[in-house]
């Protein structure tokens, strides 16, 4: 019963999308309030604990919250301004078929745009079906070529913010792991481990769509290397540390699409060439890419972060208080490219107002999804605690009444020395519940951690804590709210959203089932 309980909030969000259609962002409210019912009054935490948690995960949630918030403004004032349609002629006029469009624009480019915070199923359906796509066709790469490199996106946080809520409010400390900085080399590195079998799994998923499995048996060669390619790149970025965790994504991407261009460049074409158009159009992505580079070094962030002092240091309750650390923070960053592109991409007080207004009227679904789904993972992390002499503190029962020991040890005691086989399918559900890995890497971090260190050892929970992202990556291919927003472009009905769906849940749950095969001999072999 105790399992039941610290596992209902998450059922709840998976049964209101799975079975009655609700929205990500409905049930985000619904999966809160039962979170927060179930920890006051079964595992008797008090209210102000419950209160306090839901406060500190949604403000430790704008570093997600605000950059998705200002990245959706950079998209639509770049739409209005016809950047969007100016950057799609070049690319266009790069590619000269199906297969090479699909491989240059869904593997390269759309893992480019990925790290760059573009959501893909939401701008390139039209693009692929003026391309002489079927629109189904059109919908399923467009989502596709947004999983490959998933944990990349948006300057990679879903790899940045979940390794610092693990190492700081979570207090996840794995072995041989001393500070926040080695915590996010270490989850990029487990990372990319699995990405070359996931990214050529994407590629083969996309030919498919493009000609069956007539187009995989005459161009395997070319997806196996456009995926190896995107994630090799990624690996080696990370291994080697050469550039900030935040830009890996860009570079792989912007490196598969050169050998995609060359790999079927005939000799004679005429060179690419990238003018003033384009380079206004694309000057947002530049700006932030210059930006990200510059302060994320180092000495610069550092100084950065110290900017404000105390005066955005957030009390929330028990002790617990959060640093905003504002100017370290990319979506800054995303807002200063946005301003500061404007006299470049000159777009007319009308466009400007369009672009304001479709943003105000769609910005407040994800960021009510992403802070409400934050404040659920701290409720579940402090239940059962209390506050002491204004400190909080695990209460006198805290074991057996904190929701993430219980389900993290009920899933220990059920597969023992097996558990890597199914641990990367939490975080396929978390970021099917939760509509992004990164708020499924939030809430099931103390639960992997809890479940690892019980039958594993805590030394191979990074390993596990990669597979987990990874397959939380894999999900995006599956997420209702993506297959909906894509089809809506296109004019597909919920008839081939099914069909959709039904196409993909196979070699989507395939690909995790394999992530965990190769997590389980990791594990092994480390032993």
């Amino acid at each position: 019963m105790d399992f039941l309980m610290a596992i209902l909030p998450i059922l709840v969000v998976l049964v209101g999308m799975l079975l009655f259609s609700r929205s990500g962002v409905f049930m985000s409210v619904v999966g809160w309030i039962f979170a927060a019912i179930t920890a006051w009054l079964y595992f008797k935490t008090p209210l102000s604990v419950v209160i306090g948690a839901s406060v500190y995960g949604i403000v430790k949630a704008f570093a997600i919250t605000f950059a998705v918030a200002f990245t959706m403004l950079m998209i639509f004032i770049m739409k209005e301004a016809g950047a969007l349609q100016e950057i799609v002629k070049t690319v266009r006029s790069i590619t000269k078929d199906k297969i090479q469009q699909t491989l240059f624009i869904g593997m390269g480019f759309g893992s480019l745009a990925t790290s760059l915070g573009v959501v893909t199923p939401a701008l390139f359906p039209p693009v692929f079906v003026a391309l002489g796509f079927t629109p189904l066709a059109a919908v399923a790469i467009s989502i596709l070529c947004y999983d490959p490199l998933t944990s990349f996106a948006l300057l990679s946080i879903p790899i940045t913010l979940p390794a610092r809520v693990a190492w700081g409010p979570f207090g996840i400390r794995p072995p041989g792991v001393e500070n926040a900085d080695q915590f996010i080399w270490s989850f990029t590195q487990n990372i990319t481990i699995f990405l070359p079998v996931v990214s050529v799994g994407f590629a083969f998923m996309m030919l498919y769509f493009v000609g069956k499995w007539e187009a995989i048996r005459k161009h395997w060669l070319g997806a196996t290397v456009a995926g190896l390619v995107l994630s090799i790149t990624a690996l080696l970025l990370s291994f080697t540390k050469i550039v900030p965790v935040e830009v890996i994504g860009i570079l792989a991407g912007f490196t598969t699409m050169l050998v995609s261009y060359f790999m079927y460049k005939k000799n004679g074409e005429e060179k690419v060439k990238l003018d003033g158009s384009f380079l206004r159009a694309a000057s947002p992505w530049i700006l932030l890419f210059i930006f990200s580079l510059i302060t994320n070094y180092p000495p610069v962030k550092k100084f950065l972060a110290g900017l404000p002092g105390n005066a955005e240091v957030i009390h929330i309750v028990g002790g617990k208080k959060i640093d905003l650390n504002i100017f370290a923070h990319v979506y800054f960053w995303i807002l200063v490219a946005v301003v500061v592109s404007l006299p470049i991409l000159k777009p007319t007080g009308e466009e400007l107002k369009r672009a304001f207004n479709t943003w105000v009227k769609r910005v407040w679904g994800p960021f009510i999804a992403y802070s409400l789904f934050f404040a659920v993972a701290f409720i579940m992390a402090w239940s059962g605690m209390e506050i002491v002499n204004g400190k909080l503190t695990p209460g006198a029962n805290f074991a057996s009444m904190n929701m993430d020991i219980i389900i993290g040890k009920t899933l220990a005691n059920l597969f023992g020395s097996l558990y890597p086989l199914i641990a990367p399918f939490l975080g396929l559900l978390g970021a099917f519940v939760g509509g992004s890995e990164t708020a499924s890497n939030v809430l099931f971090a103390k639960i992997q951690y809890g479940a690892v260190a019980s039958t594993i050892g805590a030394s191979a929970f990074m390993a596990v804590y990669g597979a987990h992202a990874v397959a939380g990556g894999i999900a995006s291919a599956i997420t209702p709210s993506k297959i909906t927003n894509a089809a809506a472009l296109v004019g597909l009905k919920g008839k081939d959203e099914s069909q959709l769906l039904k196409t993909l849940i196979l070699p989507v749950l395939a690909l995790t089932l394999f992530v965990g095969i190769m997590l389980q001999i990791i594990v092994t072999l480390s032993k």
